[in-house]
């Protein structure tokens, strides 16, 4: 009877798989007769009018877009060459309506891992986005930052001794779309103040760079072609002076105007109070909240209203600058505890970025392709937080000296199916800084628990 009861499943588990495959194969056998009709109708309008004729461009797009839905990126490549050309030849060599089809060709040769062809396409592009000849609007803005986020996947994915052209292209196209982005937005637009952060996050993860060291962290040392290089703590004050002078153009934004707004300058403080969290000053980022919680204050906010913003530690860095307490509070919060004045524990969950950077998370969105990966591979951690007060320690001969960082960490449990050093990843974990729990203004102590994510690359 039990030997019964397992062939029947088996057989089953057989037909249901098999039934599987054969809706694939017509899933398949549909999409392909799809892109056939289309191949088919292109062809028809070629004949009539010529490849490099406009009428062509709009089935062209659509065309390109279905191939690389249906990953074949081969073929995308040719289609989006051939309306390239179109444009070239009937709006110009710098047209700009050529920018939206030259981002979506990067796009598709990262697709296919072909970095090199992408690489040459990307320095084309930011020649051309460069020219003074552009006009300057939003679409202009919009093309440079998508271009800034291929780079930043460029540092992960590319060949690591490519990862610091990808740090200085991203942080000379940032350069450039604020300049751009102050043209092109009304005075006041806080949107410009987004745009400058992107520096400040650049500058948080070329210091992570430079602190792992490596060729990357030489490279980005490097003030000479002459091979000449800062020291690290020489490079790291570098980067830190540069994110400081980002974060006080954006609070003087707020404060140099005939009505200051006392709520974005505080909340700008709050983001500088997490950069000097960052490398570890403990009296300027005292300072700097406490600047932040007098401007919320004074902007109107109630004591209560900055406890509810202020209820949870935070895992440094925000992706995102906000300049109120409701578009902060509006967006995803990377603590997943909503009671956490009442039961004093957070929640977080960190995805790597790189296994190159361990401590670092992912400053963009991964939407180019799906990658192949085992679900479920993690580390589980508890932890505490002390407020701003300073832990110290050694780890492979170096002493560190980290404010809000996690104390008392244990490895509660972890899967993967890759070899992981779990030590560096535990000291890793050590290295992560938080915005502290204040609750009236004052740093708080919490327990914490943090799911730690493995990176894909």
């Amino acid at each position: 009877m039990r030997y019964l009861t397992s062939t029947v499943f088996l057989s089953v588990c057989l037909v249901s798989h098999a039934f599987a495959q054969l809706n694939e194969l017509a899933r398949l056998t549909e999409v392909q007769n799809e892109l056939d009709k289309t191949q088919e109708s292109l062809f028809e309008l070629i004949s009539e009018y010529g490849r490099l004729d406009r009428r062509l461009l709009e089935p062209l797009d659509q065309y390109s877009v279905s191939l690389i839905e249906n990953e074949r990126f081969s073929d995308a490549d040719t289609v989006l060459d051939q309306a390239i050309q179109i444009i070239r030849v009937s709006e110009g060599l710098y047209s700009p309506g050529q920018f939206s089809l030259i981002l979506r060709s990067i796009k598709n040769k990262v697709n296919q891992q072909d970095w090199e062809d992408a690489k040459e396409l990307m320095q084309h592009f930011s020649w051309l986005l460069g020219r003074g000849e552009n006009q300057v609007n939003e679409e202009l803005v919009a093309a440079l930052l998508d271009l800034i986020d291929i780079h930043l996947l460029g540092v992960v994915d590319d060949l690591k001794f490519n990862q610091s052209f990808h740090f200085k292209q991203a942080e000379r196209l940032t350069n450039l779309v604020n300049r751009v982005a102050r043209y092109s937005y009304a005075e006041g637009d806080s949107r410009v103040n987004a745009i400058m952060y992107k520096k400040v996050i650049q500058m948080y993860l070329q210091s992570i760079a430079v602190e792992a060291g490596g060729q990357t962290g030489i490279s980005l040392r490097s003030f000479s072609s002459d091979g000449y290089a800062l020291s690290r703590s020489n490079a790291q004050t570098s980067l830190y002076f540069a994110g400081l002078r980002a974060l006080g153009s954006i609070r003087e934004f707020y404060l140099q105007r005939e009505e200051p707004n006392l709520e974005g300058a505080g909340m700008a403080f709050m983001y500088r109070g997490d950069w000097e969290v960052f490398f570890d000053n403990n009296r300027e980022a005292q300072r700097a909240y406490a600047r932040g919680h007098e401007l919320l204050l004074r902007s109107g906010q109630t004591q209560e209203e900055i406890n509810d913003f202020t209820s949870q530690p935070k895992m440094l860095p925000l992706m995102e600058f906000y300049d109120s307490l409701d578009s902060a509070a509006g967006s995803l919060n990377n603590s997943l505890n909503d009671d956490g004045r009442e039961t004093n524990v957070s929640n977080f969950t960190f995805k790597q970025w790189s296994s190159n950077f361990p401590r670092a998370s992912a400053p963009i969105q991964d939407g180019l392709r799906e990658v192949e990966r085992q679900d479920g591979e993690y580390a589980l951690f508890s932890f505490n937080l002390a407020g701003l007060d300073r832990a110290s320690g050694w780890y492979r001969g170096r002493y560190s000296r980290n404010i809000s960082s996690p104390r008392d960490l244990e490895l509660i449990s972890q899967r993967s199916s890759a070899a992981v050093d779990w030590l560096e990843l535990t000291e890793s974990v050590k290295d992560f800084h938080y915005r502290p729990k204040f609750i009236n203004g004052e740093p708080q102590a919490v327990s914490a628990t943090l799911v730690f994510q493995l990176s894909d690359y």
